[in-house]
């Protein structure tokens, strides 16, 4: 149907509230982040005070919207405080399609190095009476034959939280759901403990039906809920030898489906769709799986500078964010989102200004096929020149042997 015709209902939004990374938020730098490797998402923000206005003024047109920001424990959790349990958009399982336990309450993200501080505790509390049930961690490691974590520091990737790490962070939280267990009376039911998401990137680093065995006999050794694996995308250009090419990519889903069938699995198995469509059919799937709906029914929302559109005596309209199409490379522009203020600057609405034309069009490549891949993010990247568009002061220098 034409866009025009869907209903705000239809259509969910990432809303980026703050690409801030480092100290104060996820304490990390990770070379192949998005939000290192794209000037227009690179050290942005909402003004703390408007982002729930802007929350809201969303919502009550319909819209689903889900305010992200770079960790949920960022800023000592400031954002918990503001925003509640928020939600990674949505997990969804079985032919029927409905939401995942990860889903019944929020879904705390972190890189895991907030939770190393001297104040985890105190996080954790916080977590808990804002309504989290999940915390997920994105785990950066490669597993031995003995099921142990690699940790020599030849992880490929840069600037990561070290899997090392991370099974300490994993210890904190059990710990934490023991300590808060046992305060509880006999007889009570127990809702409030923390449960573990894991999501592991696999390019071509650690890929392989071996590969992926050690990590399921790892984590149930290790003791989580969750384990998500994504496929590792190249934002920035910096690591193209991790990319998995299509074979690779066909070989990882049948190697997902012989794990899920041969290995007892004491967590959840998840599969991101940003592993896309090719060879998707082994998982047997329902057929909707792997067609990434952004740029149609999907979007983010990301600050931009601000800018007066128009003004006359009883109002001001402002642009003061961009929409995108694809949430991880934030491309291709397809709208604005505008402030409209009045009343001499105390009331103030928020629109988002769909470019319908540019969504038509976007959609008329892929029903064309110009566009192969359920996840066309790396297609979209590769025909914007997005890698060479990475600022210069912000690549990598080029590694040179001093042995050869």
């Amino acid at each position: 149907m034409p866009f025009t015709d869907l209903k705000p209902e239809d259509i969910h939004i990432y809303l980026d509230l703050d690409t801030k990374v480092g100290k104060n938020t996820c304490g990390q730098k990770c070379t192949h982040c998005w939000f290192v490797n794209y000037e227009k998402v690179h050290d942005k923000s909402f003004a703390m005070e408007e982002g729930p206005q802007i929350l809201a003024g969303l919502q009550s047109h319909g819209y689903h919207v889900y305010p992200r920001y770079v960790d949920s424990f960022a800023y000592d959790g400031e954002f918990m405080r503001l925003y509640g349990p928020a939600n990674n958009r949505e997990f969804r399982q079985e032919s029927d399609h409905k939401p995942t336990e990860t889903m019944e309450k929020g879904d705390a993200w972190t890189s895991g190095r907030p939770l190393l501080a001297d104040n985890c505790t105190e996080l954790l509390d916080l977590a808990r009476e804002c309504g989290y049930g999940t915390i997920s961690i994105t785990y950066h490691g490669v597993i031995d034959e003995n099921l142990t974590v690699v940790d020599d520091g030849s992880y490929p990737i840069k600037g990561v939280f070290s899997g090392a790490n991370t099974e300490e962070v994993v210890r904190r939280i059990e710990d934490y759901n023991k300590r808060y267990r046992a305060g509880l009376p006999q007889d009570a039911e127990i809702t409030d403990a923390f449960r573990i998401n894991i999501g592991v990137t696999v390019g071509r680093h650690n890929h392989g039906r071996e590969s992926l065995e050690r990590y399921a006999r790892y984590f149930n050794k290790l003791g989580v809920e969750t384990v998500r694996f994504n496929n590792f995308t190249d934002h920035g250009g910096r690591h193209p030898e991790l990319r998995l090419s299509r074979e690779e990519i066909e070989q990882a889903y049948r190697d997902f489906k012989w794990l899920h069938e041969n290995v007892e699995l004491n967590f959840q198995l998840g599969v991101s769709e940003d592993f896309g469509t090719f060879g998707i059919k082994v998982m047997d799937f329902p057929g909707h799986v792997g067609w990434c709906r952004a740029g149609r029914q999907l979007f983010a929302v990301i600050p931009t500078q601000e800018e007066v559109l128009s003004e006359t005596a009883d109002e001001r309209r402002e642009k003061i964010g961009d929409i995108v199409g694809c949430v991880n490379t934030f491309e291709p522009h397809l709208g604005t989102l505008v402030r409209t203020v009045t009343d001499d600057g105390r009331q103030a609405r928020y629109d988002l200004e769909f470019d319908e034309e540019k969504i038509e069009a976007f959609t008329a490549k892929r029903l064309s096929g110009a566009y192969k891949d359920g996840c066309f993010a790396t297609e979209l990247s590769e025909e914007m020149g997005l890698v060479s568009r990475v600022p210069a002061r912000r690549r990598l220098p080029l590694l040179v042997d001093a042995k050869a």
